[in-house]
């Protein structure tokens, strides 16, 4: 894809950077997203999007082959610690019951108003219905829902999209959680890769996604390679 239009402005992710992302109609074919996805590309709902910064490779996407995985202590430690937690898959539900713990996450995550949804048409523009198989994972506790993660179902890969949680459950580690939920599923469907977006060293938000090993980065010419990360990583 060399065509789009080309998106810029300050850097969220690392402080005194720009990025600029081209952007482009997503398709509408499971097979064709999964190859774009090893062309550096996301999907952010009926668009997707590579980065293109001048000078900077530091959005490095990252799997998991789900075969190979093995949980870590503090993983397995996070299973224990939600086991009262149970979730259901479905296709994306637009409701005001997620618009509602939408807001409250990112609030809480990052006290800007202007990342939170006016209202359930606007939640249903991004998390709504996709051109692909997307579908949604729904955690409960009591029937109380606690966090949703929202994943692209395709043919040899489960890829994560998008997770929040109620900030009061912050103990429960649910980012983490979450993933060793999609990395169960993907091996219980026969996928071979869950790709949880792209890694960023020096970022907290994104590098914590190497604590899923063994994991393997996509360089910038195109070539996934095993990821050895540094030895001390934040906590999801």
């Amino acid at each position: 894809m060399s065509s789009g239009y080309v998106h810029t402005g300050p850097c969220v992710y690392l402080p005194d950077r720009r990025w600029a992302l081209r952007m482009h109609p997503a398709p509408r074919s499971d097979e064709r997203y999964q190859e774009l996805l090893d062309q550096h590309h996301r999907r952010s709902g009926w668009v997707v999007y590579r980065p293109v910064c001048s000078g900077c490779h530091a959005c490095q996407p990252i799997r998991v082959p789900v075969a190979e995985f093995k949980a870590s202590k503090s993983q397995r430690r996070v299973l224990r610690k939600n086991e009262d937690v149970s979730y259901e898959l479905g296709p994306p539900e637009p409701s005001h019951e997620k618009l509602d713990l939408h807001n409250r996450f990112v609030s809480a995550r990052f006290g800007r108003g202007e990342s939170a949804f006016s209202s359930l048409d606007t939640y249903e523009e991004v998390f709504g219905a996709s051109p692909i198989t997307t579908r949604e994972m729904r955690f409960r506790v009591g029937g109380r829902l606690v966090g949703l993660g929202l994943i692209d179902f395709l043919p040899d890969i489960v890829s994560s999209v998008y997770f929040y949680f109620d900030p009061e459950e912050a103990r429960r580690s649910l980012g983490t959680f979450s993933a060793l939920q999609e990395i169960a599923l993907a091996r219980e469907t026969g996928r071979s890769f869950l790709y949880l977006g792209y890694y960023i060293s020096g970022c907290r938000e994104m590098s914590y996604k190497a604590r899923f090993r063994p994991c393997e980065v996509l360089g910038p010419d195109g070539s996934w390679r095993r990821f050895s990360p540094p030895k001390e990583l934040p906590t999801a």
